[in-house]
């Protein structure tokens, strides 16, 4: 029985600890610049550049609102194989996807200095997964009816706001720089119920919760360099790391065992703990980017890189050790972070089949930043995520159009690992837990438009 609610409890950290939030370029915006996978930093043509490369607004001829208009997305988590019953967990749902609302503003006592304003999502993630057990199955030589249900429910979002300068070196070259305020809200609940009887009739249980959230104001700005040189288009980044304003947040634990008999657990476990209004910090990169495009005939063809530096270990929440009221050991309530140095890059082609109708098409790869063994748990999404999109805009009148759809996917296999009290049990146990599959996908429809003004 003990090695069953063990089996629970670990499934129930590896679910934990699976968010999604360590990807940046999972949000594409704009109209042409979604269709062309972001890969837009030294191409960007739409006011998706107050994002891309501030440099570029200092380009344009003339100033236009962008609306993304309607774009939804369908999103799918799925856990195969999580359990030696071979039960799957599946979490899915359909919504708005994030957007940006930007446009340029016309004083006329700006002259060649431009200034524009954009409001975006960074990040965006909303992932819940539910599943119930109830079965008699053979543990070590003996039968045991157990049941059981598993709760994780992952909210996310990081909302960016700012304004955009920019400004002309030459008719072929130009600065800029972007300010954002960031607001990062994330709420996370993961918990455990579980109960089980063997044939002696010894009953075990366990409850546990682990529940925590927390905002973060910071402020982050982004520079760029471009050029046009036709048909030769080059653009550069950098991105600083957030600088903290202030931020605060709450952190739970709540954990109940009893029934469980083991060298290592005491008997029963009573373990609960909750600090709220504790000061609350987020950390994100620098990173640098760079990116062309190609003009071939009437075609052209993008390119972008951009590099994200390592983030070392830090609290995201500052609380404090606690004392675990059955036993009197200290313990922690700590949710950490940490990140690592990826590469993301990603090709575009745009084809043009008439004056006023283009096509597009895309490939993006968007490296997860979790690190690999990391033991902090605020959140480890280990797969790689790839985008593919497509889609055709035209013209009418000063109004331009654009149609377009993208798939992403991502995947990864869970190894599970556990060490056991009982030597001898290890080795049957371990023929129970099978390696789970994890895998990730997004479709998003896009209808947008911008207005020239």
């Amino acid at each position: 029985m003990k090695k069953r609610l063990l089996v629970i409890f670990m499934l129930f950290f590896m679910i934990e600890s699976h968010a999604q939030d360590n990807h940046y370029w999972n949000i594409q915006y704009g109209t042409r610049s979604l269709l062309l996978g972001g890969a837009v930093i030294g191409s960007v043509s739409d006011m998706a550049a107050t994002f891309y490369n501030p440099a570029a607004l200092g380009l344009f001829s003339s100033p236009e609102i962008l609306l993304s208009g309607k774009v939804y997305q369908y999103d799918a988590l799925t856990l195969k194989d999580v359990s030696e019953s071979n039960l799957d967990l599946t979490s899915s749902n359909i919504e708005a996807a994030p957007s940006l609302f930007a446009g340029s503003f016309t004083f006329k006592w700006l002259k060649k200095h431009k200034l524009s304003y954009s409001i975006l999502t960074r990040q965006r993630m909303n992932f819940g997964i539910d599943g119930q057990q109830g079965t008699v199955q053979e543990v070590l030589n003996g039968q045991e009816r157990l049941a059981g249900e598993l709760t994780s429910d992952q909210k996310l979002s990081d909302d960016w706001g700012g304004l955009t300068w920019s400004y002309p070196l030459s008719s072929k070259m130009a600065i800029g720089v972007s300010q954002f305020l960031s607001v990062r809200s994330q709420n996370t609940r993961n918990q455990v119920l579980a109960q089980s009887i063997n044939p002696d009739g010894d009953v075990a249980t366990s409850i546990i919760l682990r529940k925590f959230d927390y905002q973060s104001f910071d402020l982050v700005w982004k520079a760029g360099f471009g050029m046009k040189l036709d048909p030769f288009t080059f653009g550069i980044t950098v991105t600083t790391p957030g600088v903290h304003i202030t931020g605060s947040g709450s952190s739970l634990v709540d954990v109940a065992v009893s029934g469980v008999k083991s060298d290592t657990l005491s008997n029963p476990v009573f373990a609960a703990n909750y600090q709220q209004d504790v000061s609350a910090q987020y950390r994100s990169p620098w990173s640098v980017g760079g990116g062309f495009s190609w003009g071939i005939g009437k075609h052209r063809v993008h390119f972008s890189m951009e590099w994200f530096d390592a983030v070392k270990q830090f609290e995201v929440l500052e609380t404090e050790d606690f004392t675990i009221q059955s036993s009197g050991e200290t313990a922690s309530n700590i949710v950490d972070h940490e990140l690592q140095s990826i590469v993301n890059y990603g090709v575009g082609l745009e084809i043009f089949f008439k004056e006023k109708l283009s096509g597009y098409a895309s490939f993006v790869t968007d490296k997860s930043a979790a690190v690999p063994g990391t033991q902090t748990n605020l959140a480890v999404s280990f797969w790689d995520i790839y985008h593919l999109s497509a889609g055709a805009a035209f013209t009418l009148g000063r109004s331009e159009f654009t149609l377009g759809a993208s798939y992403s996917f991502g995947n990864d296999r869970l190894e599970r690992t556990i060490t056991f009290p009982d030597a001898d049990a290890s080795n049957r146990i371990s023929e129970l837990l099978k390696d789970s599959e994890i895998s990730f996908t997004r479709l998003k429809m896009l209808l947008g438009f911008s207005i020239q003004i």
